[in-house]
């Protein structure tokens, strides 16, 4: 079982690699039991993500109530971010080897999961400020939009050292993945139901 160290320790050395840093990768545990075991990052997203979840299905209610409860739309959008994180992975298992990440691929998934972990409670201010200043939605939007800007940048940096590639190839890599989890995100949400209320909001 992972302690509140190995977790410290995990996402200061994200930390480390998304500022481009590479002996980041010295904090992780880079064997088999710590591939299996970064997927417990996902348990240590939840709580910003199930906070990013309930401000969702609230606002979707406020502005589109036929869309389902909020109990029904929780579980719905869940649904959608962690297939979105999970499949992802599953496809990159069987195809890594044809794309020259065979020897990578181990090293990839430990530290992207992880970095996700890291970057859902950077981006929880956004959450925040809209929960706690609902008449000011374009400055929720704002901030929103600056931190997953950020994120991104962050998420870019994390995944060049973790492939060990030129960077041409880690941004052809990280565009058909960035674009995968978008279309992957619109479709799960347009079979599912899930309509995007207005003010937007970015989980």
């Amino acid at each position: 079982m992972l302690n509140f160290e190995d977790i410290q320790r995990y996402f200061w050395g994200s930390w480390r690699i998304m500022n481009g840093h590479a002996d980041g990768l010295e904090f992780f545990d880079l064997s088999e039991d710590g591939f299996w075991q970064s997927f417990h990052a996902i348990t240590v997203s939840l709580p910003p993500l199930i906070l990013s979840w309930i401000v969702f299905a609230n606002d979707v209610v406020a502005f589109r109530p036929e869309t389902g409860t909020r109990l029904s739309l929780i579980g719905r959008i869940a649904f959608v971010d962690l297939t979105a994180w999970v499949l992802p992975l599953a496809v990159l298992l069987f195809v890594a080897p044809r794309i020259g990440l065979r020897s990578r691929f181990s090293v990839y998934v430990i530290t992207s999961n992880w970095g996700s972990a890291l970057v859902n409670w950077l981006v929880v201010p956004a959450t925040l400020i809209h929960i706690f200043m609902p008449t000011r939605p374009q400055f929720s939007l704002g901030v929103d939009l600056v931190l997953n800007a950020v994120a991104l940048v962050l998420t870019y940096r994390l995944t060049h050292v973790a492939l060990k590639k030129t960077y041409a190839y880690t941004t052809a890599f990280f565009a058909i993945l960035v674009t995968g989890y978008i279309i992957l995100v619109v479709v799960l949400q347009s079979v599912l139901g899930i309509a995007m209320p207005e003010p937007i909001t970015l989980g």
